[in-house]
């Protein structure tokens, strides 16, 4: 099929599905469904690696509540990449998540506790390694590999007034590094800064990334309110979340080698829609440096790798509600001995509610630069001859409109300036529709 066909065939099912929700609707009533909820949505934080997860919506209104919820949700997506990149073509992703939470005060009388498992199966294809080439993807839901399918999270929380604790298999970036505007955008240079995020990501070393999605560590996560606008929140985890020869297995490894990754964060918000953060961050996992060699010509390893980042939000105009437009920005730096990102700057403004008659519709622009060190520069040249460039600036343009109760849609554009800082390569282009189709279960 050509890649008309498949947008033809996307967007006939996104318009049918619409349409039979709106028929079912009128036939069996607003109650047709009275055990189902909504699911949350990537905009939420519901979409694995696409930021922060906020507490559940409210189950339906009973006499004896369940305390099990189960949210299944399945995502899709259909990208093109028409200009510029490794090459032209599309590309189909797609995710099948599903998160059972337990209230362990309702059911088990503990007060302020609750335990989540989730996990998730995802597609094979990558529309970054396969078409872009950039250093980082362009979907959460890329697995820039092979079809996984792995235990995502399973942890219990538990509140003690102005005290937070979580400990098990969790995502670090749905909580840390994290503003709420950036959960719209799409590209993962918007989940965490990139410079973080491309931390502890060498291939032959046992290790894969600082502990976010898809490869989750074992966590202790210990949050504190201070007053109502100081926070402070930290984590120590597992150095390698995952074998990266094995990326389809779960694992935790304890080792020299390995390491461990910490992080901290202080957080300000002096209001609803404003919020500033600082934090900092160490791996102790052993890695190769980028340009420092040993008498066999093998990398040499170095022990660690640490940085820090800033970030802020706030609402620059506000149209009543929940409408209005927010800001955000964040930066983040990396020591750079073995990472080919060590600098990144992203921002971007959000409007809710831009139409009257659709006050939950999200609009976004977005951009971000990345920076990479000059060992990487040296190392990128003795190898291949090519001199590479310092900075690689990307954009981004979405749209995200909720078509019914379990129906998501979101058009989205990146443009791409020498994707991984390759001169030889055109700047490219993608264009993308993400859709999400789910509900929450009240058990």
């Amino acid at each position: 099929m050509s890649k008309f066909g498949h947008w033809a065939v996307a967007g006939c099912m996104i318009v049918a599905a619409a349409f039979a929700d709106r028929a079912l609707a009128q036939v069996m009533g607003p109650s047709a469904s009275p055990a189902a909820q909504p699911f949350l949505t990537a905009a939420d934080g519901a979409v694995p690696g696409a930021g922060a997860q906020p507490a559940l919506p409210a189950a339906p209104a009973r006499a004896d509540p369940s305390p099990y919820q189960l949210n299944l949700l399945y995502t899709g997506e259909l990208w093109d990449n028409p200009v510029g990149g490794l090459r032209q073509g599309s590309v189909y992703l797609y995710n099948m998540d599903g998160r059972l939470s337990v209230d362990a005060e309702r059911a088990f009388g503990w007060t302020g506790g609750q335990f989540v498992l989730e996990g998730f199966y995802e597609s094979y294809n990558s529309l970054n390694n396969t078409y872009v080439g950039a250093t980082e993807e362009q979907s959460p839901i890329d697995s820039a590999c092979c079809a996984i399918a792995r235990l995502y999270q399973l942890y219990y929380d538990q509140n003690l007034g102005k005290t937070d604790l979580r400990f098990g298999i969790y995502d670090l970036e749905t909580e840390f590094s994290n503003l709420k505007p950036m959960a719209l955008f799409l590209s993962k240079n918007l989940t965490w800064n990139a410079a973080l995020d491309q931390s502890g990501t060498a291939s032959t070393q046992g290790t894969i990334g600082p502990g976010n999605y898809p490869y989750t560590p074992l966590a202790l996560r210990i949050r504190e309110e201070l007053n109502p606008r100081w926070s402070v929140q930290f984590a120590a985890a597992d150095g390698a979340a995952d074998d990266p020869n094995r990326p389809q297995d779960n694992g935790v490894f304890f080792s020299s080698k390995y390491g461990a990754f910490v992080i901290g964060e202080v957080d300000y918000m002096p209001s609803r829609y404003t919020k500033l953060m600082a934090g900092g961050w160490g791996l102790t996992a052993k890695l190769p440096t980028n340009n420092m060699f040993n008498p066999d010509g093998s990398p040499r390893d170095t022990y660690g790798d640490e940085g820090g980042y800033i970030g802020a939000t706030t609402r620059l105009y506000s149209a009543g509600r929940r409408r209005g437009l927010d800001a955000f920005f964040t930066a983040g730096l990396a020591n750079g001995k073995s990472t080919d990102v060590n600098q990144s700057l992203n921002g971007g403004l959000v409007y809710t509610g831009l139409f009257g008659a659709r006050p939950d519709d999200k609009l976004g622009f977005s951009f971000n630069v990345n920076g990479n060190p000059a060992s990487y520069r040296h190392a990128v040249y003795a190898e291949s001859g090519v001199n590479i460039g310092n900075y690689e600036p990307s954009f981004e343009l979405t749209y995200r409109a909720k078509i019914c109760d379990w129906l998501t849609v979101q058009p989205d554009m990146q443009y791409i300036v020498h994707p991984s800082y390759d001169r030889t390569l055109r700047n490219d282009f993608v264009i993308g529709l993400h859709f999400e189709i789910g509900h929450l279960f009240d058990l």
